[in-house]
């Protein structure tokens, strides 16, 4: 059983810093990360996206067990809009995904049903592209 945990501005572990401290503290082959590209901006830190997101995934990439996919339209905030329809670099997100050889599974959450259609050709487009 494998036990992952997610880094995110509203939480205890509110950074890749703190995960990769807890990671490195608990030395468990069985505690992993769940990435979430929208949920690791505080407050002041969107301008720096890219930075952001290339520091998390150099820390925390080869640990993560499970992606998710929504956007977020503020920093300072856990995301809570649907993939696509706010400010993440889904280009960036989903190639460091890939370049740090996750293969699993991208989930969606926080859209509505009426947001399937649109969220999946979104990432499905994004992903085809890499």
């Amino acid at each position: 059983m494998t036990l992952a945990f997610e880094p995110e501005v509203s939480n205890v572990i509110d950074s890749a810093q703190k995960a990769r401290s807890l990671l490195d503290e608990m030395q468990s082959p069985y505690l992993k990360v769940c990435m979430d590209g929208a949920n690791i901006f505080h407050k002041g830190e969107l301008p720096k996206m890219r930075e952001i997101l290339d520091e998390a995934f150099a820390l925390l990439g080869e640990d993560i067990a499970l992606a998710h996919a929504k956007d977020l339209d503020r920093d300072g905030q856990a995301g809570h809009l649907a993939a696509g329809t706010g400010v993440l670099d889904y280009d960036q997100y989903l190639g460091l995904l890939k370049r740090c050889g996750y293969r699993g599974a991208v989930v969606l959450h926080g859209l509505s049903e009426d947001q399937v259609p649109f969220c999946v050709k979104f990432l499905q487009e994004k992903i085809d592209a890499l």
